[in-house]
């Protein structure tokens, strides 16, 4: 990665040509699509996204943001606001520094961007079943099950492989999914409640792990390209040795 010389341009270019998204790389930026897109048009060289995007390009995950500009007496620049809004630039948020896992409250959501277009979500939930994190983290994961079932096409079908942690540090292998289908057990099987859904998923397969009183802490999903066939998927496949 440190001897990548590419310029901003060149590196939105090529995770373009990896089925990244403006709007996905915006939000690894923490800037705008159209930020991006003035970049991708020449409108401005971007030299301040190089370093995130170059480590986005390298590892599939960006752990630093490019920091907001300042001005000369050391302020941070106002961001210009949308046509018509009250309020003609807004404070931004200084986002120099490194990102950690450790995330207060126990919410944490990072995605990593796979070759062939894959994506791996890993979502972390607080424990309390009342708590805002957690109903924030559960609309997270249905959010993205949705994203991925809208991205499949007549000749590819989006897979989605899960993992799930426990709060006393348990990990379990879901199953490997048509996207499509997963949404549809979600939300018939778990009343819209994917964390619930899960929870039941497991309780079939580890006799011993009371899915009623250890809640889920942690998400693994993982999205990826598969040629369309027959076969559907089931909900559950036991596997030896668990």
């Amino acid at each position: 990665m440190a001897d990548d010389k590419r310029t901003a341009r060149e590196l939105i270019q090529d995770l373009r040509g990896r089925g990244l998204s403006n709007t996905e790389i915006a939000s690894e930026l923490q800037r705008s699509p159209r930020m991006v897109r003035k970049v991708l048009n020449g409108e401005t060289s971007g030299a301040a996204y190089t370093q995130t995007l170059r480590e986005l390009a390298s590892t599939g995950r960006a752990s630093t943001v490019p920091p907001r500009r300042r001005s000369k007496d050391g302020n941070l620049v106002p961001v210009r606001t949308k046509a018509g809004a009250a309020e003609k630039s807004a404070p931004p948020v200084d986002t120099g520094g490194r990102y950690t896992s450790e995330r207060q409250g126990g919410r944490f959501t990072a995605t990593t961007y796979l070759g062939g277009g894959g994506r791996q979500h890993e979502i972390k939930v607080p424990k309390g079943k009342t708590t805002k994190g957690r109903g924030a983290a559960t609309a997270d994961l249905l959010t993205k099950v949705r994203s991925a079932a809208r991205g499949q096409s007549k000749d590819t079908q989006k897979r989605v492989r899960l993992q799930v942690t426990y709060a006393n540090g348990r990990v379990m292998e879901v199953n490997d999914y048509n996207a499509s289908t997963l949404l549809k057990r979600m939300n018939e099987q778990g009343g819209r409640d994917p964390l619930g859904w899960l929870a039941a998923q497991s309780a079939k397969r580890y006799a011993n792990l009371d899915t009623s009183k250890t809640p889920i802490t942690g998400v693994t999903m993982t999205v990826y390209d598969s040629p369309r066939s027959d076969r559907s998927s089931r909900d559950y496949r036991p596997r030896n040795g668990n």
